[in-house]
């Protein structure tokens, strides 16, 4: 934590901006890795083509389209809200994923038993659902709270996160930690963390920083503190993304001049 805290130092003595091009590439550079966490087998270029144009070359399935234009526009709610600095309330996390899954609960049938059951969007999950972690080949599933024990989790962890006075990072994790536990909707659980990430990082006037996973890192770490109730592992990942994020903009900034760019944009 300590290498991080010199480091956002450095970075802001510097006066970095965060030019708007790098920024609608982050976008989708978010998108594209969030999705491939859920399964999605979307190339970045065309993850891109279907958020600008809805449509693609090569061979795509109709969930995966789905997913990115989904997700790039829940993305795009949540940087907006934490651009304008509104503190996280269950209303405005209900909007988020109510966005996440807007298009793809109206049309993929995986949905179909949630439906049965009277699931909504824009509400938290009606039905008890399960955490599938794949361990050494094998399906483990992890029982995850009541619809109501979920609801009361949410509400308590979005106070203490509102009220802490921890370091961000710490009581950033905590809060992704928890809500991830609560495990309050029926779907999109990972991608609403990480959207939460996208949303505070902006209303705390950090750039957008994209949490590359090749190594599946965040999923992991997400099970490891839920099955050990710690936040201490997504802290770690997130420590680790921040670091190296700033130190190649710190290095970055050696060699070149201050971008004219005035900074970051959105496209709604």
């Amino acid at each position: 934590m300590k290498t991080f805290e010199t480091l956002l130092k450095k970075y802001n003595q510097l006066g970095i901006i965060q030019p708007k091009e790098e920024f609608d590439k982050a976008k989708i550079e978010f998108v594209y890795h969030s999705n491939r966490l859920e399964g999605s087998n979307l190339t970045i270029i065309q993850t891109q083509d279907i958020v600008n144009t809805h449509k693609a070359s090569g061979e795509i399935s109709v969930v995966d389209s789905l997913m990115a234009i989904d997700n790039y526009r829940a993305l795009n709610l949540a940087l907006t809200f934490g651009a304008s600095k509104y503190p996280l309330t269950e209303k405005i996390l209900l909007n988020f994923h109510e966005n996440l899954l807007k298009n793809s609960f109206e049309l993929d049938p995986a949905y179909r038993s949630w439906k049965d059951k009277g699931q909504k969007l824009g509400v938290y999950k009606v039905k008890s659902n399960r955490i599938l972690h794949i361990q050494n080949g094998v399906e483990v599933y992890y029982e995850t709270p009541t619809p109501k024990e979920s609801g009361e989790m949410v509400f308590k962890s979005l106070e203490a996160y509102n009220t802490s006075t921890v370091p961000f990072l710490e009581k950033l994790s905590k809060l992704v930690q928890n809500i991830y536990n609560a495990h309050a909707f029926f779907d999109g659980n990972k991608r609403m963390t990480r959207l939460l990430i996208a949303n505070q990082l902006l209303a705390n006037g950090f750039p957008l920083v994209v949490l590359h996973n090749d190594k599946n890192a965040y999923n992991e770490a997400l099970i490891d503190g839920f099955v050990n109730q710690t936040y201490e592992p997504i802290m770690e990942v997130l420590v680790k993304a921040f670091n190296q994020y700033l130190s190649q903009k710190i290095e970055n900034q050696k060699h070149t001049k201050k971008p004219k760019s005035k900074g970051f944009g959105l496209i709604l």
